[in-house]
């Protein structure tokens, strides 16, 4: 079932009123504690849950209202992982969290990603270390692709070169 085996988390992703734990479900309604915790520790999630005085069971506003950007988004992905997809989708996944979190959710999500695919659009080049492949895209026209060392080498080769001309 391609529903299954694929998971998309975009940027309108929302939370919904409800626990954190029935927020964290909707996609996969027989998940047990142990997986939710297992996603909440690779998104980082798990710290703010665990300050919660009802942890998992701590009630979200409609649209998450009382979290960061960076916590709706942890949660917003945990809620992703627990369906365990092969296939994941994800629309700028750190967007809203800060460069150590994203460090952290970048080294943690390296282990969970083992033979699934990871297709991700992103501005941020700490996130392309998750991928084997890169391809850029530039006004609808694909302007590079290959490995991602090579194309990380190519477009930094071009920025320079950019940047000498800029300045004679």
């Amino acid at each position: 079932d391609v529903r299954r085996d694929m998971g998309l988390l975009n940027q309108n992703a929302h939370l919904f009123y409800g626990t954190i734990r029935e927020n964290l479900t909707l996609g996969a309604p027989l998940a047990t504690d142990e997986e939710i915790l297992r996603a909440l520790v690779v998104t980082g999630a798990l710290p703010f849950v665990q300050e919660k005085k009802e942890g998992l069971d701590h009630l979200i506003l409609e649209g998450g209202v009382g979290f960061s950007g960076g916590q709706k988004q942890a949660l917003l992905l945990a809620r992703l992982l627990i369906r365990q997809p092969n296939i994941l989708l994800l629309d700028e996944p750190t967007a809203a969290i800060d460069d150590v979190a994203e460090k952290q959710l970048i080294d943690h999500l390296k282990g969970w990603l083992a033979h699934r695919t990871l297709i991700v659009a992103t501005h941020r080049r700490a996130v392309l270390e998750l991928v084997d492949r890169i391809i850029v895209v530039n006004e609808g026209k694909i302007v590079m692709d290959g490995p991602r060392d090579q194309v990380l080498n190519q477009s930094t080769a071009q920025q320079k070169q950019v940047s000498q001309g800029g300045n004679s």
